[in-house]
């Protein structure tokens, strides 16, 4: 193979970034629901012919082992003409759940297909027993939603209408549905143009070659980052609340071997496949997997097949992490963001003092729906939020913010009151709630949304109500996740994590309070003026402060008492050493 000079590898690897991310924006700019436009629930990449990444764009990590399988799928069964577009979302022939519908288009120059364009977007709705499509209690497959297998929305460049009927006919909001769909179609078009221009300036066959130089170059930088870590293999387990039909602890093992450069990761341990609809597809475990180890490099290396080469997966069949169909695994994402937690937390065993506490590993998640006054045309709204990041040996946690394996925003409190008859009361960090250390966990959130109009469902598809997000060298646990529902007369519903179809009427008002993240290192360890600031900022209460980081605050001139401080800090210590 021709090796190609260090600055055409950098001028061409960055234009492909530059291509994936302006798909991005073309599919967020033009989608329907304010769950692509807005929280950019949506992932775009280029692929070779044969179904291998040569770029994904920075939105949601875990798309981007899960577009990579299905685009191999592609590849396999699927001759491609020009103008051929294919459309899925079946978990069990490359899609991940039923509402990640995903669009490929072939890309052809000078009569021959030179790559794929690949877009996934979440979509609001698809059908199944639950608005939204996220019922906590599915018993199948056949449950969770309409299921689109692999197949030609267009051939040759013209539209097959009938895909499209069949998809509206089965969901509650086609406009919207429908809208996003177009608009990842959109988004691969333009893919499809640049690469094309690409062609033109290097010519289709040198092209390939520097490609696949890119893809050799991500995996020798991969081998390099991953061989600092000493040799041997490192344990750790992570929990879910249940599986939506039970309560029984979900179990997720992983054994991470490191060896010169090399990954495996083995999930001999885990839960069993489960009754309820938290099971992981193989394309979202290889997700989980890629991202927690890309957390342990570089983050500057190239996103291609490349950085997949190191990593082997060890799957027990029939468990959670590889289920016999037609198992549920609609939640899987919660499953999978347990998943990158846990492999992260294994990692600890060898990073040694660089150790980093646990954050809250999954989505605060739910659904609701009705009709909006006026037209009385069905509404649906599906939303997610994140909590808090655990902290590192460098700094603090993230505040409120998504997991390791999504990168997606909250939604704009003027977006949803704009286009649901919905009220956000309340909406904030709660105090007190990332796991206290030297480097403190992030906090999670609250937000209160009162439901203003006639009657409909909500559907809370949560996790991490009975655990705290462990800490690290010290660290205290974050806060577990709180939902409720408080009904118009004042009553308080203290809900599960996972409930569905719940009855909602108006002045019912939704409570969700998301994890904390896990602190490092010992809270008495932290600098006094660093708990201050966060008492000022009403992140840590003046309880809290001096209780658990033995900082004596003047609640009245919000300063620090330094003598006091000490004091408190040394008694603090003498009562952890003998027990107290």
């Amino acid at each position: 193979m021709t090796a190609f000079d260090p600055v055409t590898l950098e001028v061409v690897g960055n234009y492909l970034v530059s291509t994936v991310r302006e798909m991005g924006a073309t599919l967020m700019r033009t989608a329907y629901s304010v769950v692509l436009r807005e929280q950019m629930d949506c992932t775009t990449a280029l692929f070779d012919p044969n179904g291998q990444l040569i770029a994904q764009a920075d939105h949601v990590p875990s798309h981007q082992g899960t577009l990579s399988f299905a685009a191999r799928f592609v590849a396999r069964h699927f001759t491609m003409k020009p103008g051929d577009v294919v459309i899925l979302n079946h978990p069990y022939r490359g899609g991940t759940h039923h509402p990640d519908i995903m669009i490929f288009r072939a890309i052809f120059f000078e009569d021959r297909q030179v790559a794929l364009a690949g877009a996934l977007g979440h979509q609001i709705d698809v059908g199944g027993r639950s608005p939204g499509s996220v019922a906590t209690d599915a018993r199948d497959v056949f449950e969770e939603g309409l299921i689109i297998p692999p197949m030609k929305l267009y051939r040759e460049g013209e539209l097959v209408e009938e895909v499209l009927q069949m998809i509206e006919a089965n969901i509650r909001v086609p406009e919207e549905t429908l809208g996003d769909i177009r608009a990842e179609i959109a988004a691969t078009a333009v893919g499809e143009r640049r690469y094309i221009e690409l062609c033109e300036k290097y010519g289709a066959d040198r092209l390939s070659h520097i490609v696949a130089n890119l893809l050799d170059h991500s995996e020798s930088m991969m081998r390099r980052d991953l061989a600092q870590y000493p040799n041997g293999t490192y344990k750790a387990v992570g929990f879910m609340d249940g599986d939506g039909l039970s309560e029984d602890m979900v179990r997720i093992e992983v054994a991470v071997t490191l060896e010169d450069g090399s990954v495996v990761i083995d999930f001999a341990g885990t839960s069993p496949q489960l009754k309820g609809p938290f099971n992981c597809s193989l394309s979202s475990v290889q997700a989980a997997c890629y991202c927690a180890v890309r957390y342990m490099v570089d983050p500057a290396i190239l996103q291609n097949e490349g950085c997949y080469r190191p990593v082997k997966i060890v799957l027990p069949e029939g468990s959670v992490v590889s289920p016999i169909k037609p198992a549920p695994l609609s939640g899987r994402f919660h499953t999978l963001e347990r998943i990158a937690t846990t492999i992260v937390q294994a990692f600890n065993g060898a990073r040694g003092d660089d150790a980093v506490a646990n954050g809250h590993g999954h989505l605060t998640s739910f659904s609701t729906s009705g009709r909006r006054p006026g037209n009385g045309s069905t509404f649906v709204l599906f939303e997610y939020h994140g909590g808090g990041w655990g902290g590192t040996s460098r700094c603090d946690g993230l505040d409120a913010t998504f997991g390791l394996m999504a990168n997606s925003y909250d939604n704009p409190v003027e977006a949803i009151e704009m286009a649901y008859p919905l009220l956000v009361e309340t909406y904030e960090f709660i105090p007190d709630s990332g796991g206290a250390g030297k480097h403190r966990g992030g906090l999670g959130l609250r937000k209160h949304i009162k439901y203003l109009q006639g009657s409909g469902y909500f559907t809370n598809r949560s996790d991490a109500t009975k655990f705290g997000a462990a800490g690290a060298l010290a660290g205290k646990d974050g806060l577990p996740a709180r939902h409720a529902l408080k009904r118009r007369d004042g009553r308080l519903e203290v809900l599960p994590s996972k409930a569905t179809n719940l009855t909602i009427a108006a002045g019912d008002t939704m409570i969700l309070e998301t994890a904390g993240g896990g602190g490092y290192g010992s809270p008495l360890d932290r600098d006094p003026q660093d708990v201050l600031r966060d008492v000022i900022d009403e992140k840590v209460t003046h309880r809290a402060a001096q209780e658990i980081y033995g900082v004596v605050c003047d609640p009245d001139r919000l300063s620090l008492d330094q003598r006091a401080t000490e004091i408190q800090r040394a008694q603090l210590r003498r009562d952890r050493q003998n027990g107290g």
